[in-house]
């Protein structure tokens, strides 16, 4: 054949001089037509291998995606039935009450009483005074008073200078001591309550040695009169 070219149905194209199919052309165990790469396969032929091996290949890229995508719809569905709703939790608070007692009944404070508890008995000093000295002359006398309404806390000097306290005493007061005139001579006083500004008057008289002596001072929350 002219320039190697196999012969196919339709050819060689009338006119060409090339002899008619079935002739006796191509000669027997000449190759056919479609054996050449790229040539045009006759009609009523076959598809190759390749084809079909890429078309399986397709096919199973796209089960492969099909199944994924199902199997990621599933495992969501499956979560959302076994997780449950959030259910918002109360704020977890600190405990201050450790080591807290409860306070027993009654008033922590004592309530004040409305009146001042006045003695029931006379009020004792803290020594017993002297009213006079165990030895010697005395030619001295010594007078002290309160005088005033209400309860006081007070301090005097006895007949041997010894300084006697006495509390809660109600006034009026008054004491008398004899002394050799070398002892000392004072009283004071101040209120036991705290019921405000009241007067308090205080007076020392002393006689015996010479001219009287008359010492008298007032005063409101506390007094003092004297010598020392």
């Amino acid at each position: 054949m002219p320039g190697g070219q196999p012969q196919t149905a339709g050819w060689p194209p009338p006119g060409t001089g090339y002899p008619p199919p079935g002739t006796g052309w191509p000669p027997p165990g000449y190759p056919p037509p479609y054996a050449y790469p790229g040539y045009p396969q006759g009609p009523g032929k076959t598809t190759t291998s390749s084809g079909r091996i890429v078309g399986i290949v397709v096919a199973a890229v796209v089960a492969l995606v099909l199944l994924v995508c199902g199997c990621l719809c599933v495992a969501g569905l499956w979560l959302d039935q076994t997780d449950p709703d959030p259910v918002a939790e109360e704020p977890w608070v600190v405990p201050d009450d450790d080591g807290w007692t409860a306070p027993t009944t009654g008033p922590i404070i004592p309530e004040r009483p409305t009146a001042p508890q006045l003695p029931t008995t006379s009020p004792t000093p803290s020594k017993k005074p002297v009213t006079r000295p165990t030895s010697g002359p005395a030619p001295v006398t010594v007078v002290y008073q309160l005088s005033g309404s209400g309860v006081v806390d007070l301090a005097y000097f006895d007949a041997e200078s010894d300084l006697i306290h006495v509390d809660g005493q109600k006034l009026p007061w008054r004491t008398t001591i004899r002394t050799n005139g070398k002892s000392r001579v004072m009283v004071e006083a101040r209120w036991a309550d705290d019921e405000g500004e009241r007067p308090l008057d205080c007076t020392v008289t002393v006689t015996g040695a010479g001219k009287p002596v008359v010492d008298k001072t007032r005063g409101y929350w506390s007094t003092s009169c004297g010598r020392d």
